[in-house]
């Protein structure tokens, strides 16, 4: 079923306004790129090790005088959060102390101490030491590499390299854009945040095969002797329009799913469902007014 029918959207025209557009984020994006490669980014205890421990109340707490509590006993450096609609509380901390068993017991110690009236629950704790989460981080870095190389080689295997050049374009656009939001918005990079941008790199890159499809299917209908006297600016648009009812259906059924995870899954889900949300729109986005641009560049230059 066709939503948006015969449509003739000038997408590749419009490729000034959204390169300049998209170098403003990708500039944002080398800058957190930058500050993960030297270690002042927002690393989560994922990759730093840390303690993360949710504290169930009986009655309304607040963190404010959760934080009172710890404050004197000498815990500083903890992050507090309210679980919204719960009496919960999580704690996290990077990894302060030698042995986080010790911590954990005295942190727990200080609490129950400070709220005998309103004693709490431990519901869940967690700690990674700092060699585990280096080997987390490592493991995520190669685990990104090898992603995109294999969509690289994907991408060029099933159509020509120019396409997969142009896809790869897109897809570092991507994924650096995204950097640039979680520059811009102080995100922690945590393992959630890692799958995210993988998930979205996915997702980016199917959107982009569809569309990619359909150019070459128009290629295809063009006499060889013919094909140096294309427009292929034309071609990649009317290409663009003929796939844009599937692009926009696709995209709207994923960030709808993606919202509920947002505003219903919790604090736990709350960065992860905000990457997937800014990356699906940055997917679609990039599909119509980088990648394609790109292909018409590249293959001015191969029918040149």
């Amino acid at each position: 079923m066709e939503f948006i029918k015969d449509t003739h959207y000038d997408f590749i025209g419009k490729k000034k306004y959204s390169f300049v557009l998209s170098a403003i984020f990708v500039i944002f994006g080398l800058i957190e790129l930058i500050t993960m490669i030297i270690g002042t980014a927002r690393i989560g205890i994922d990759f730093t090790g840390g303690l993360s421990m949710e504290l169930a109340f009986k009655h309304k707490i607040s963190t404010a005088s959760v934080r009172k509590a710890l404050l004197p006993a000498g815990f500083k450096d903890l992050k507090i959060v309210k679980i919204r609609g719960k009496n919960n509380i999580i704690l996290q901390t990077k990894a302060v102390a030698k042995d986080l068993n010790k911590y954990t017991a005295r942190i727990k110690k200080t609490i129950k101490e400070a709220y005998k009236k309103n004693p709490p629950e431990v519901i869940n704790s967690e700690m990674i030491g700092p060699s585990v989460g280096k080997s987390l981080s490592e493991d995520a870095v190669v685990a990104v590499i090898i992603a995109i190389i294999a969509i690289i080689l994907y991408i060029t295997w099933r159509f020509e390299f120019r396409f997969g050049l142009a896809a790869a374009i897109g897809l570092a656009h991507d994924v650096l854009v995204l950097l640039g939001f979680i520059f811009i918005f102080q995100k922690e990079i945590t393992l959630l945040v890692i799958t995210a941008i993988l998930t979205v790199a996915g997702y980016s890159l199917t959107d982009k095969v569809v569309v990619f499809d359909r150019i070459r299917e128009n290629l295809r209908k063009i006499e060889p002797e013919k094909k140096k006297e294309i427009d292929l600016t034309n071609l990649v648009n009317e290409s663009i329009n003929e796939v844009l009812t599937r692009t926009v259906v696709t995209s709207l059924t994923v960030v709808l799913a993606v919202l509920s995870l947002f505003f219903l899954g919790g604090i736990v889900l709350h960065n992860f469902a905000f990457i997937l949300l800014c990356g699906i729109l940055i997917g679609t986005y990039s599909s119509m007014f980088i990648a394609s641009p790109v292909m018409v560049i590249l293959n001015e230059k191969h029918y040149s």
